[in-house]
């Protein structure tokens, strides 16, 4: 896991509005998301997907057989997403007249140091999921905050990662890796909340939320479902 955050690249090419380069988020791999989300939604379901950058996990999704509604708030991200009906918007405010079986709070959105702001985002997945629906939100795992040193080089695909900053301090991660493809190196900086496990279900009960399950053994995907409106 290498969340994607604030930075700056070397290409000097554009950059999303909170500073995303959005070279490095067309370049890094999907890696195992569009899988794990597959399989824990109904086989073809539609998907709304909140903060899809460039596409990463998207093209993924679509290629496994789902429509997505993909909404971001960088025009400059949404112009490299091919495969997906694309909405520009601030994931905060959206209202979409429809409703989905399937919400994606990926990203680790969730971990948001904005005040405020999480819980808008968990209010928008509320807004848009269907009652028998799941919301699927990624978080920082506690345990590999926990264990993230700077030095610590690994390989995805074509990118080599290598974190230059962690520190976790009260909560909070502070961290900053640099990413290589090809030519190119991005350096980025990210700061995450980080929240403990039975926080994490207080935070997401507040919202209106049944934390179901986990889907992986760090438990960085949780299962999510409305509760009875």
């Amino acid at each position: 896991m290498s969340p994607l955050g604030r930075g700056t690249a070397s290409d000097g090419g554009p950059v999303a509005p909170d500073g995303s380069p959005v070279g490095l988020y067309r370049a890094f791999p999907a890696g195992r998301e569009p899988e794990i989300i597959h399989g824990a939604v109904p086989r073809g379901a539609p998907i709304l997907e909140l903060g899809c950058g460039a596409g990463r996990i998207t093209h993924g999704l679509t290629a496994l057989g789902h429509h997505v509604v993909a909404v971001d708030q960088s025009a400059e991200m949404l112009a490299h997403v091919r495969t997906a009906t694309r909405v520009h918007a601030d994931v905060e405010t959206l209202a979409l007249p429809d409703r989905f079986p399937a919400v994606v709070l990926a990203g680790y959105l969730v971990n948001t140091i904005v005040p405020g702001q999480r819980d808008a985002f968990l209010v928008t997945c509320h807004r848009h999921v269907t009652d028998d629906g799941v919301v699927l939100v990624q978080r920082t795992s506690p345990t590999w905050a926990a264990a993230l040193e700077a030095g610590h080089t690994v390989r995805s695909g074509p990118m080599v990662v290598t974190i230059t900053e962690a520190r976790l301090a009260g909560g909070v991660l502070h961290a900053a890796q640099e990413c290589r493809h090809g030519d190119t190196t991005w350096t980025h900086a990210w700061t995450d909340v980080v929240h403990g496990d039975e926080e994490f279900e207080k935070i997401v009960e507040a919202a209106g939320f049944t934390l179901a399950r986990w889907l992986d053994r760090d438990r960085e995907w949780a299962v999510l479902r409305p509760q009875p409106r």
